[in-house]
């Protein structure tokens, strides 16, 4: 018989994403991770390599249960075929590859590209069950490293009423101002998402370029808070070049609540937020918005804004997943961030994979509408990788040049 636990608040906010993703008519809400090999492998060998894996064989026989009245839950052990497909290609257009991006209920899709001389796996995890943190540690599995499946799920020692008391705290400092404009990229459209991307790789000078304008600020240095303060200075041009009044910018990141000394998990979602808010005349250069980036972290961190939010999402659970969406948009006007974000931080965490040696790994986060642009970001046998996916409808392909070439320019840009 199958065993089930329930999911924890940082789950349920995973569910909300999904959830929005979907209402914007997008079609998952998906980390798609793709492995180029150096030589090729037939579909029999990857499949039976993957499935020999305990852990990869776990996370694909788990799904989550919605009932209508209680908890949502993780179900175990449930018996259903591997969503396996092999292509043969000339060559891999990643705007096609990874255009298609909808894995259902399901936690995990593979596709098997057989090119000439190589092969490339594509793998597609669903967010509602596995995180970045999980994905590394689910490559690292196949290294012979050994995981715990999921985390235990602590009582929460917080009352209720404590909780509610923090959730009120939590919203007014939240909400203060939320009626005034934000910055942010327009989308109005109705149509279903049409996807398109943007690559780049910087060279191992421009890297190391880029690297030392790490800023140390408040007894932070963060490779994050430079990705962030470039996102910012290339979403003013963009803004700019729109014609448009700069007003205030909203935007977040995930921030790991897991301490170090706890075993590494695989399942789940368990991250926070941290949450930024600049005026205009603070986007100015990249040295300032970082040390105003690494302030507003420091400050949360000590506020507990983190573990405060999760206390938030434990009471927001309790409603229906569209009424906590409209609880959330409903203040900022749909406006929550101006761009979302990734940081994977060292994406090449394994140098071989079935015995085949990897000649790159590209990793893409989900899009949606609201916001219609993601950035990420990645290294690769230390290179940078950028990737920028957006909605065709709300961004045109001029608009997605200006927002990505600007990134690059304010990254190599001589200071």
């Amino acid at each position: 018989m199958a065993s089930e636990i329930e999911l924890n608040s940082s789950d349920h906010f995973q569910l909300l994403f999904d959830y929005k993703i979907k209402k914007e008519k997008g079609t998952a809400n998906t980390s798609q991770l793709l492995i180029e090999l150096a030589s090729q492998i037939s579909s029999e060998e990857l499949s039976h390599y993957l499935l020999a894996n305990p852990h990869f064989k776990a996370l694909t026989s788990t799904r989550v249960i919605r009932p209508f009245f209680g908890k949502e839950r993780y179900r175990f052990d449930v018996e259903e075929e591997l969503d396996y497909s092999e292509v043969k290609v000339d060559f891999l257009d990643l705007s096609e590859v990874f255009q298609n991006d909808d894995v259902g209920t399901g936690p995990v899709k593979i596709t098997l590209f057989q090119l000439p001389k190589s092969s490339s796996i594509l793998f597609q995890f669903n967010h509602v069950y596995i995180d970045n943190n999980g994905v590394k540690n689910l490559l690292r599995s196949f290294n012979g490293e050994q995981f715990d499946f999921i985390r235990k799920i602590k009582p929460d020692k917080v009352s209720f009423f404590k909780r509610m008391k923090i959730t009120f705290q939590l919203s007014r400092k939240m909400m203060s101002k939320w009626y005034e404009s934000k910055a942010f990229i327009h989308s109005s459209t109705k149509e279903p998402i049409h996807k398109g991307f943007k690559f780049l790789t910087f060279t191992d000078e421009e890297t190391d370029f880029i690297k030392a304008k790490i800023k140390r600020s408040h007894h932070i240095e963060s490779v994050s808070s430079l990705m962030l303060a470039a996102c910012c200075l290339s979403l003013k041009q963009l803004l700019l070049k729109r014609g448009e009044e700069l007003k205030e910018f909203v935007f977040q990141q995930p921030f790991d609540l897991a301490p170090r000394k706890e075993v590494p998990y695989i399942l789940g979602n368990r991250f926070s937020f941290i949450h930024y808010r600049l005026q205009p005349e603070q986007v100015s250069t990249l040295a300032e918005v970082q040390n105003e980036v690494n302030k507003q972290t420091l400050q949360q961190m000590k506020d507990n804004i983190p573990q405060n939010f999760l206390h938030l999402e434990s009471v927001l659970r309790l409603v229906n997943l569209r009424f906590h969406l409209w609880m959330i948009s409903l203040p900022a006007r749909g406006k929550m961030t101006s761009f979302a974000y990734s940081f994977v931080d060292e994406t090449k965490v394994i140098d071989q994979f079935a015995g085949r040696k990897i000649l790159n790994m590209i990793h893409m986060p989900p899009v949606m509408r609201k916001p219609p642009v993601t950035i990420g970001f990645a290294y690769y046998d230390s290179r940078l990788l950028t990737q920028l996916c957006y909605d065709k409808n709300s961004v045109c392909e001029d608009e997605a040049d200006l927002l990505f070439d600007s990134i690059k320019d304010v990254l190599l840009a001589q200071e």
